[in-house]
């Protein structure tokens, strides 16, 4: 065997193994040796894929297309990994090009994943049925029942799904999908027997605890709404996203000291969301000057129109008028809550008038 051929045999083993880094490795190496054949860019593609870099994985994949752009597997793999960094028109004329190479259901699988964010419902759904009638596989299957839903036709998708639990009655996705198609349809003592299956099964999913806190808040039960909040965050290790909607439970309860602890034991300086979240509970505790500089931060990281709204009745709270008209009115722009936002300037508008007027 030559070498090329022994680290390309080694790799693919640790790959299959889940050794991501170390069949990486492998890989470069491989191409190291000789630069020349697609196999070895295309496997090193899967690996950067594995751990998560996304470019390099992206670029990878590139490679080994312009080498060999007439095996449709590599067209394939370029066209994902265009999808996975947002060039979605691009991901589709690949997809299409593969297909003319070859049928396999995961063109159609990549074709209608890409149609559901284009919001073209009938095209994925005539895609992910393709896929789906192709092959029996689960990923095929959970996807055809994923879009079925999202095109409105949530009985065939809870059909499918049953069968797919009746034929491996632990299969986590199909368990969690049935709840939430339970759920959309109001029945809800079966949502609350899935997800308490999905919990039985996989009790450190703090997406599962979240679920069915939020089932115990629309029941009014705020006691075990807190109780499953507060494991969902415990599960997650203190995960930022999971500590929001902790504090925002908080926020809707008034207990706004609460939220604010919750949001300091998870303190995230990347995400505006948190920001925000801060912000609103600030604002809150009258906090103002506080609340203030943590919306800033949401504005300046992403431009924020709830952010601004947020600050423009902070800013109102302390009377200052001028300003706040001025970030209500760029909120106003951005199409965000607009009814709301001219509420605000009317009632700053009422303000800065009513002496005229000796109201």
């Amino acid at each position: 065997m030559s070498d090329y051929n022994k680290e390309i045999a080694e790799g693919f083993e640790l790959l299959t193994q889940g050794e991501f880094e170390k069949s990486l490795e492998k890989f470069i190496t491989a191409i190291e040796i000789d630069s020349t054949r697609p196999d070895a860019f295309s496997l090193a593609s899967e690996a950067f894929a594995q751990i998560g870099d996304i470019e390099n994985a992206k670029s990878h994949a590139e490679q080994a297309y312009k080498m060999d752009s007439g095996k449709p597997e590599y067209v394939l793999q370029y066209a994902s990994m265009l999808y996975a960094t947002g060039d979605s028109e691009e991901s589709l004329k690949l997809a299409n090009e593969a297909q003319k190479k070859g049928e396999m259901p995961e063109i159609h699988l990549l074709k209608s994943n890409i149609y559901m964010d284009m919001e073209e419902a009938q095209k994925a759904l005539k895609e992910a049925k393709i896929a789906f009638e192709m092959d029996k596989n689960p990923i095929y299957r959970t996807n055809y029942a994923i879009v079925l839903k999202e095109s409105g036709k949530i009985k065939e998708s809870t059909e499918i799904l049953t069968k797919m639990i009746q034929e491996k009655p632990d299969d986590l996705d199909a368990l969690y999908l049935l709840f939430q198609n339970e759920l959309a349809e109001e029945h809800l003592d079966e949502a609350m027997n899935y997800i308490t299956k999905c919990i039985s099964l996989n009790d450190s999913e703090p997406l599962f605890y979240s679920e069915l806190a939020s089932m115990m808040e629309d029941f009014e039960d705020n006691e075990k709404a807190e109780k499953y909040y507060k494991k969902a965050l415990e599960v997650s290790d203190n995960d930022p996203e999971m500590a929001m909607q902790l504090a925002e439970f908080y926020q809707s309860m008034d207990k706004i000291q609460e939220g604010i602890d919750v949001l300091e034991g998870a303190h995230s300086d990347e995400d505006p969301e948190y920001f925000l979240m801060m912000g609103k509970l600030l604002l809150g505790k009258k906090e103002y000057n506080k609340a203030l500089s943590h919306l800033d931060i949401v504005i300046e990281m992403a431009d924020d129109p709830e952010a601004k709204i947020v600050k423009g009745t902070c800013l109102m709270e302390i009377n200052r008028l001028n300003d706040a008209q001025s970030i209500l009115k760029e909120a106003l722009k951005q199409d965000f809550q607009t009814e709301y936002v001219e509420s605000l300037l009317n009632q700053i508008w009422w303000k800065e008038n009513s002496k005229k007027f000796k109201l």
